[in-house]
């Protein structure tokens, strides 16, 4: 098992050198098969001095500074968050970049600037951080399984594709209020 971003495992999975990988969706290369197992949304992760107003949503913390995963770390999740942002109205001013979501929900906790956040990640429960939900389309994805269309068939790798389809079907939640 291995941490990886979406681009380094659908390279990995081309090149033979993963069995399978979960995947940020779409993926759009025809020598890999995926199927989606995870509805995944952004929420905002706020400090308890931001000024976070329901009724405005994200555009409420437009002028706050931003704190994200790096791109280098995650291309693909950068590029989320800004255009969440962009939909929201504003492009962020990012003030810190991380390579760790921890990282990231700590440096809010300290009191330097808002996050989007996978809801996922919140389980943490860190103190001082509050999270708010992103009403917009835009914040929602799928996360999926994927391995090599080229490879043949194995019982291990189908055994496991199979398990996680059927323990984890998408479930679409409600949109944010």
């Amino acid at each position: 098992m291995r941490d990886m971003s979406t681009p380094g495992q659908l390279a990995a999975l081309v090149r033979g050198d993963l069995d399978v990988g979960f995947v940020r969706l779409p993926v759009d290369d025809r020598r890999i098969i995926a199927r989606p197992i995870l509805h995944e949304r952004l929420v905002a992760a706020v400090g308890p001095h931001c000024g976070w107003r329901p009724r405005d949503g994200l555009a409420s913390v437009a002028h706050e500074p931003f704190i994200t995963i790096a791109r280098t770390t995650s291309a693909s999740f950068y590029d989320h968050v800004l255009a969440v942002c962009r939909a929201a109205g504003f492009t962020p001013n990012i003030v810190q970049e991380a390579s760790e979501l921890f990282t990231v929900l700590m440096l809010v906790r300290a009191g330097m600037g808002v996050a989007l956040v996978p809801s996922a990640s919140v389980f943490r429960g860190i103190p001082g951080v509050r999270v708010r939900p992103i009403a917009l389309p835009e914040a929602a994805w799928d996360i999926g399984i994927a391995w090599s269309a080229e490879r043949a068939p194995e019982p291990l790798l189908d055994a496991f594709v199979g398990l996680a389809l059927r323990f984890y079907r998408p479930v679409r939640p409600r949109a944010a209020r």
